[in-house]
C-alpha cells in the first residue's frame, strides 16, 4: 500500500512570513546602527512580489502580518533617527522617481524566478501597486538618511518664520508650529522646541530657524534642537 506525502498549502508564504518575523525582531531589537535597520527593512520589501495570492482567508491574515512587520520596523527606524527634514514632503517625488522601476525590477524577478506557477494578473495587477507605495516608502528612508548628513565648512540654512499655533505642552513635548518660505514656496512644520523658548514665545511672533543645509539642499535638524534653541 502506498503512502502519499501530503504537502502544506501555502508553504512558500509561510517561510517568508517567518523570515520577516525574525528580520523584524532583529531590527527593533538586535541590530545596532540605523543602516543596519534601514537594509532589514528592504529585504522586507523585496521580498513582497514573491508572496502567493490567494482568495483563502488564511493567506490573507499572512499577508496582514507581513505588512505589519514593514510598518513596525519602519515606525521604530523614525523614532530612532536623531534628526529630522525641517519639510518632510521634499524627498517624495524623488523617490517616485526612483521606486517605479525599481518596483518593476523586482516584480520581473519574482515573476522569473516562479513563471510556471506566478499568476500574472495578481503579480501586475495587485503586487506591482503596492510594491510601488513599499518602494517609495523605503527610498524615501534612504533619501532622507543620505541627506542628513553634515557637510564640512558648509554656511547653515536661516529661516525666519512666524509662529502661527502655539500648541499646549504635553509631557516632555513643547511643539510650535511654524510658517516659512522656502524656495519661493510658503511651507508650515512643527518643532519641538525648549520649555523655556515655548512659555516665552506667542502667535505671531518671528524666529530665525537655524538648519543644516542637507546633502541634496533639503534643511535639517538635529531631533535635539529644543536644547539649544533658548
Amino acid at each position: 500500500m502506498r503512502t502519499t506525502k501530503t504537502v502544506l498549502p501555502f508553504s512558500r508564504n509561510y517561510i517568508f512570513i517567518t523570515i520577516a518575523v525574525l528580520i523584524t525582531l532583529y531590527g527593533l531589537f538586535w541590530a545596532r546602527t540605523h543602516d543596519q535597520r534601514v537594509y532589514s527593512i528592504g529585504v522586507l520589501v523585496v521580498l513582497i512580489p514573491f508572496l502567493e495570492i490567494r482568495n483563502q482567508e488564511r493567506v490573507m491574515q499572512l499577508f496582514f502580518i507581513f505588512f505589519a512587520c514593514i510598518q513596525l520596523s519602519s515606525i521604530a527606524l523614525f523614532d530612532r533617527l536623531p534628526y529630522q527634514l525641517l519639510i518632510s514632503s521634499q524627498p517624495f517625488w524623488t523617490a517616485v522617481k526612483k521606486g517605479i522601476p525599481i518596483a518593476f525590477i523586482v516584480c520581473v524577478l519574482a515573476h522569473l524566478f516562479s513563471w510556471r506557477k506566478i499568476n500574472l494578473f495578481k503579480l501586475y495587477g495587485i503586487q506591482f501597486p503596492i510594491m510601488i507605495l513599499a518602494c517609495i516608502w523605503y527610498i524615501r528612508m534612504l533619501l532622507i538618511m543620505a541627506n542628513c548628513q553634515h557637510i564640512p565648512n558648509a554656511k547653515a540654512v536661516r529661516i525666519p518664520a512666524i509662529v502661527i499655533q502655539k500648541c499646549p505642552p504635553c509631557c516632555d513635548i513643547h511643539e510650535l508650529w511654524f510658517s516659512f518660505k522656502h524656495e519661493g514656496q510658503e511651507q508650515t512644520a512643527a518643532i519641538n522646541v525648549n520649555p523655556r523658548l515655548h512659555e516665552q514665545t506667542n502667535e505671531g511672533d518671528t524666529l530665525l530657524l537655524q538648519m543644516h543645509p542637507g546633502v541634496y539642499g533639503w534643511p535639517w535638524y538635529h531631533k535635539d534642537i529644543k536644547r539649544r534653541y533658548r
